[in-house]
């Protein structure tokens, strides 16, 4: 099986996700927002502490189904002493449920597009 990978999430996140069994998170990260529009509501994401450069085989995350999945713009101000300034940045927010805590076997990352795809073998279900 493979699904779309989340990476960079800070552990607080996946800790709260753990405790409570659904959270909603806003990406903001480029490579988090292409895989989270390319994914669709019901299917299985991986979300992962470690950032792309430091993936190995055998990473740790959770795997959440989404619920829910929202895109859209977020104004964000830019100030610096000469000039204040506004600009959109594409945020994706998803509504997610856990699923379980595991490893992935394996993953893809494709450098054109910075996405990264986890691969798990069908007793992912049953880790942990």
């Amino acid at each position: 099986m493979k699904v779309f990978g989340l990476t960079g999430i800070s552990k607080r996140v996946i800790d709260e996700l753990v405790e409570h069994g659904v959270k909603t998170i806003e990406l903001r990260s480029s490579q988090n927002v292409l895989a989270a529009s390319r994914a669709e509501v019901g299917e299985l994401v991986f979300l992962t502490p470690h950032s792309p450069e430091d993936l190995v085989p055998g990473a740790e995350g959770v795997l959440a189904r989404i619920m829910e999945k929202q895109l859209g713009f977020r104004r964000i101000g830019v100030f610096s002493q000469e000039e204040s300034e506004e600009r959109e940045v594409l945020v994706a927010r998803l509504k997610l449920s856990l699923v379980n805590i595991c490893r992935a076997s394996t993953y893809e990352a494709r450098e054109e597009f910075r996405e990264v795809k986890f691969h798990f073998s069908a007793s992912t279900f049953e880790c942990w």
